[in-house]
């Protein structure tokens, strides 16, 4: 074997970074990076910069070649960070929400995160209308679209710079709601009220999705660059099973449930289904399944698909995503270290069927999700035995029920 030193192979490494970094059409210096206090998608915890968004952005640079940092991102007031992403090329803001009437005025990647917007009021008075109450937002942030969606009259509407002041406003009566985000309105009432615990929320507003957004006058080339290796974070499963978007995500934010998912009788039907078709003609029907064909992948709820493995845990079809196909994923585990592939073969090799829990995300509703799979042995055409499993997510509703049934 030809062995290439160590200086030469140096040499390309940079190169190959330098080349990366200039195919997308901006240089390092030429980027500016702003955000603001939004905890937990960007704030300052002991001094320093950390967050979803945070995490995301330094590892996609990175990614892209840039040697650029979370200690050059610029932390700001909204305002002012919102204004500099519209007035200066080159700059990236987050986070943002992709409002309507925001779309044509940036460019954007993402979307980082799903959360939800609210109405924080005192929890000592009586509640009101929306309609008739003084709503404090912050300037350009996205909680007055949501207020005013919501039934607030523009006339009601206080803008004030940062989230310090709503929460004073609230708390002297300046106010009567704040409109902003949930988690960040948690955070910020931690840090700002004198008592936390006589600011609630009153009611939700709706349902926002965070990007981040890019001055239009940032070259295309980067943005789509940015766009797709963030995508690449969400669904691209490393050597351990785990995307990097779940291992930030879990630094960060609790296991989710989901407002509706496959029934488990719609799981345990599609698995029998598959299982009858592999044992007719295995070679086939795999392929039918890597393709992503009905009925292996619903086409009215894509979160409902079948996968394959055989019995030493090596993948042999996914209906959604066949980037591991063929790949051995014994010892691999979900984001908090449960080996629940290991589990799922285990159990079909000693019971024949059965189910196993586990952490997984869900791109397409952005966070982590307690999920269930239901697996059922097979021996296929082609003598060989398979383990086929099909999965859906944990709804609120179940995860309420479980609550009530431990209290009592």
């Amino acid at each position: 074997m030809v062995k290439i030193p160590a200086f030469i192979l140096l040499v390309f490494i940079l190169i190959t970074g330098i080349a990366s970094a200039a195919s997308s059409g901006l240089q390092p210096g030429e980027l500016q990076i702003v955000t603001e206090e939004y905890a937990p998608l960007n704030y300052i915890d002991n001094g320093t910069l950390k967050g979803i968004s945070v995490d995301l952005t330094e590892a996609a640079l990175h990614h892209l070649g840039y040697n650029i940092s979370r200690e050059s991102f610029r932390v700001l007031p909204w305002s002012e960070a919102y204004n500099q992403a519209r007035t200066t090329p080159d700059t990236i803001l987050f986070s943002t929400d992709r409002l309507p009437e925001r779309e044509d005025l940036f460019l954007w990647a993402g979307p980082v995160v799903e959360s939800s917007e609210a109405l924080f009021t005192r929890t000592d008075r009586s509640e009101s209308g929306i309609g008739s109450q003084k709503i404090v937002v912050l300037t350009d942030d996205c909680g007055k679209s949501y207020a005013l969606k919501a039934g607030a009259e523009e006339k009601n509407i206080i803008n004030v710079p940062t989230a310090q002041d709503a929460i004073l406003m609230l708390e002297n009566g300046s106010a009567d709601g704040w409109a902003y985000n949930d988690l960040a309105g948690q955070h910020a009432i931690s840090l700002y009220a004198s008592d936390p615990e006589t600011i609630g929320e009153s009611q939700m507003l709706g349902t926002s999705r965070y990007y981040l957004a890019f001055n239009p006058d940032t070259p295309v080339e980067f943005v789509n660059a940015m766009n797709t290796t963030l995508q690449e974070f969400k669904r691209n499963r490393t050597e351990s099973g785990v995307t990097k978007y779940e291992r930030i995500i879990a630094d960060y934010l609790p296991v989710r449930c989901t407002d509706k998912s496959a029934t488990r009788e719609q799981v345990m039907n599609l698995v029998n289904t598959t299982t009858a078709a592999i044992a007719g003609d295995a070679p086939g029907t795999i392929a039918s399944i890597q393709a992503g064909k009905s009925p292996y992948r619903d086409q009215a709820d894509p979160d409902l698909y079948v996968f394959v493995f055989d019995t030493s845990v090596n993948l042999i079809a996914n209906a959604v995503n066949s980037a591991n196909t063929g790949k051995n994923l014994a010892g691999t585990t979900d984001v908090f270290g449960h080996p629940f592939r290991d589990e799922l073969v285990k159990g079909a090799e000693q019971n024949g069927t059965g189910w196993v829990s586990y952490v997984y995300s869900n791109p397409d509703s952005l966070g982590l999700y307690q999920k269930m799979s239901y697996y059922q042995m097979v021996t296929g055409s082609d003598g060989n035995q398979y383990v086929i499993g099909a999965g859906r997510y944990q709804t609120c509703d179940e995860r309420e029920s479980e609550i009530t049934g431990i209290q009592k």
